[in-house]
């Protein structure tokens, strides 16, 4: 599209959303756009947090010209299509719970629906350095006023798409786009966001997911990496232990004989059974491979776990 960010626009729906707390509750905003606004079933105790789930969708209609290039002709010959890109967008908000922990994460929540970079940030101090940063160089002091921004940005790129320059596609496509914030596990000071998402580029053979947990001490107020969770002197053990099951669980589809395995670029989150290992699409495998995800069993690796991670996990 002609200026105008899948993104942005999966952010923006989101202004209209905050705030509705009533559960499963449907109504009809601006452009039609559905959005349902529902309370997360979880009780409040002290080291635990209580989220409000937000859901928007909306897509918005324009020409494209579907342009025949396998044609001798000069120019190519074209229709005129109608198509619809749309996009779907969950996220979450803390609104009870420990008041440090519940900053901590509608922080890091908002770095990441405004496009920030939330992979990178762990520390309490680096998301709080990434949110101010963020707030400033957008002048908004809040979710709300940041995705009223976008709105307000992105509302002028939507109007005006269908007075510019028509695409050009192979066939008949639009623009998809979604993404996904919710809570995989949570216990006692430890809290598991399930981050995940599906971008494909009208035209394109296909899209890109991705998907990736993240874990938050909210003890310590910091995102676990693979250096908090396993001991440096453990990681080679535990390597081969996450390729032995990968090699189980994938062996209809993966073929491994020529391929050296790492850690996944992401890093690992915790859950009920043990350390879950996520790859994205094509890191180890084929795009018909997916997105392997394996859980190892604490029981399994235990041995090499941080003294911090088995205290929060209660392990002994």
């Amino acid at each position: 599209m002609n200026g105008l960010s899948l993104v942005s626009l999966g952010a923006l729906l989101l202004a209209t959303c905050i705030g509705n707390k009533s559960a499963a509750t449907e109504v009809t905003g601006e452009n039609g756009a559905d959005m349902v606004a529902a309370d997360v079933a979880a009780e409040a105790t002290p080291d635990t947090l209580v989220f409000e789930m937000v859901e928007c969708r909306d897509s918005i209609e324009y020409k494209v010209k579907v342009v025949d290039y396998s044609s001798d002709e000069e120019p190519a010959p074209y229709t005129v299509e109608k198509v619809a890109d749309t996009w779907e967008v969950n996220t979450l908000i803390a609104v009870n719970g420990p008041a440090e922990a519940a900053k901590f994460v509608n922080q890091w929540l908002l770095i990441d629906v405004a496009g920030g970079d939330s992979y990178s940030v762990h520390t309490a101090d680096e998301v709080a350095q990434a949110y101010e940063n963020l707030t400033k160089t957008m002048g908004v002091t809040d979710v709300r006023s940041v995705l009223a921004k976008k709105k307000n940005a992105t509302d002028a790129d939507a109007a005006s798409e269908n007075e510019g320059e028509m695409m050009e596609i192979a066939f008949k496509s639009a623009n998809e786009f979604s993404s996904s914030t919710t809570v995989m596990w949570q216990k006692k000071n430890l809290l598991t966001l399930w981050n995940s998402g599906y971008d494909y580029a009208a035209g394109a053979a296909h899209g890109m997911p991705w998907g990736v947990g993240k874990t938050f001490d909210l003890k310590n107020l910091r995102i676990l990496t693979l250096d908090d969770i396993i001991l440096p002197e453990g990681k080679n053990a535990v390597l081969k232990i996450l390729i032995a099951q990968l090699k189980k669980e994938y062996a209809d589809v993966w073929d491994m004989a020529t391929q050296a395995v790492d850690f996944p670029s992401s890093d690992p989150s915790l859950d009920g059974d043990g350390v879950r290992f996520d790859y994205g699409a094509y890191e180890i495998g084929a795009y018909a491979m997916g997105m392997p995800g394996v859980v190892v069993p604490y029981k399994k690796i235990q041995k090499y776990l941080t003294p911090e991670v088995k205290i929060l996990l209660e392990l002994k």
